[in-house]
């Protein structure tokens, strides 16, 4: 074989190929602004402007903004298949392959944010898509899904995983991966063999250790202002109140622009008049549903505080608390993929709070390092990771048709708690 047929370059004068990588970077830079933005607030012009493209030149790749939001997120399905294929691919158990898979996706994500890698969308506003595309993306993702129960599902027969439903555990997982983007900075990609080192000891040691002792617990209860009250002021309380649950589950099944406020009224057998005297616009809706999930979940993460003494039990408090709220008559609480619709200055606000309720569950894991009872683990990485878990719960719903009166909360936090605990072992291949 000569030198010449040794090395295969891939000519830049090939037209099919200048157009694929063109169109991959259009696909990078919108998903960026995707995730950053939401889809609501970028237009193709901002994207074309970050390229110092025209507005028209985009039209060559993608029909309209739809269009492109769904390649963008065809785009991610496919990034996330291969990463699935290649670790169902590997040799070793079940749990050597999911550490394979979480452990890909989280170098994939350094390397976006060293500027290394392309950007990828997160599966934030699927409902907000026609219903054609909206299916098309539910079946790829599906199909991702059924290959990780399916290492799960492994690992469970071959003894290396918890004998827990696969459904819920491989959602755990997810959870992990998902929010990667969202809490990872420059600081923990330029440190990422240290920030994996943390993730997967975590996984490993929740998955495969001696089990934490979940106990049943008293849930507290979220109690409603009497209803029939004659004090206008309470009245109008309990109805603000309504129009915020309402509205939470509408903007979590449907996205921002997919919810109609015309559907919100009429489900409340109210006129949309009756909307607009109490609440001014959608944003403000929006807005006002993030604030009323925020209170809540600091007031149940001051009781977990308040009834549990150690540090592991005050974090395993939190999230079934949290847990709970989200599939009683109280909830649903607000899913934090929405926050790309507010304004600017609406999601400084949402995220100062998010921050402090956060950083209530960080002390509790804090605690834990010091009373013996949590492991010597990362807190701030393992602050993210729980808060993660808890926004990916409502996605249950989707996988367990018959969710409602059951508390699946100590099989789905099994993973975190049990990952934490200083009872558990190493795992040892």
């Amino acid at each position: 074989m000569s030198s010449l047929d040794q090395h295969v370059i891939a000519s830049p004068f090939v037209k099919g190929r200048q157009h694929q990588l063109k169109f991959q970077l259009i696909l990078s830079e919108a998903s960026q602004l995707f995730n950053w933005q939401g889809s609501r607030a970028t237009t193709l012009a901002d994207i074309a402007g970050t390229m110092n493209l025209t507005k028209t030149c985009l039209y060559y790749y993608v029909r309209n903004k739809e269009d492109l939001v769904h390649k963008c997120y065809v785009a991610s399905c496919d990034m996330w298949l291969r990463r699935a294929v290649e670790a169902n691919a590997q040799k070793g158990s079940g749990l050597d392959k999911i550490i394979f898979m979480i452990g890909g996706h989280l170098q994939q994500y350094a390397a976006t944010v060293r500027d290394e890698s392309p950007h990828f969308a997160l599966l934030t506003e699927v409902s907000s898509l026609n219903d054609e595309c909206r299916q098309d993306i539910v079946k790829r993702w599906s199909e991702i899904f059924v290959l990780c129960q399916s290492m799960v599902e492994e690992g469970i027969e071959q003894g290396v995983i918890a004998d827990l439903d696969p459904s819920v555990v491989a959602l755990a997982i997810f959870s992990i991966i998902q929010w990667f983007p969202v809490w990872m900075n420059r600081k923990h990609a330029a440190n990422a063999s240290s920030v994996m080192a943390s993730v997967l000891s975590l996984v490993t040691n929740g998955l495969a250790s001696e089990p934490h002792e979940f106990e049943d617990i008293d849930f507290p209860a979220i109690g409603e202002i009497d209803a029939d009250s004659f004090n206008r002021e309470i009245q109008n309380h309990n109805k603000r109140e309504a129009f915020y649950r309402v509205g939470s589950a509408h903007f979590n099944q449907k996205g921002y622009k997919g919810t109609s406020l015309d559907e919100i009224a009429s489900s409340l057998d109210v006129t949309k008049g009756a909307f607009y005297y109490h609440i001014k616009n959608k944003e403000e809706l929006l807005y006002q549903c993030f604030n009323r999930t925020l209170d809540l979940e600091g007031g149940l993460l001051s009781e977990a505080g308040e009834v549990g003494k150690a540090g592991l039990k005050k974090v395993e408090l939190s999230l079934r608390y949290l847990f709970h709220i989200q599939f009683s008559d109280q909830g649903p609480l607000i899913r934090y993929r929405a926050l790309p619709s507010l304004g600017q200055d609406h999601r400084k606000r949402v995220l100062k709070a998010t921050k402090e309720n956060s950083d209530k569950l960080g002390a509790y894991i804090r605690q834990g390092l010091i009373d013996g009872t949590v492991r010597n683990i990362d807190p701030e990485i393992t602050q993210n990771m729980l808060s993660g878990a808890v926004e990916a719960s409502p996605e249950l719903a989707d996988w367990l048709p018959d969710l409602r009166g059951r508390d699946l909360s100590s099989d789905y936090f099994y993973l975190f708690i049990n990952g934490l605990s200083r009872k558990s072992r190493s795992y040892v291949k």
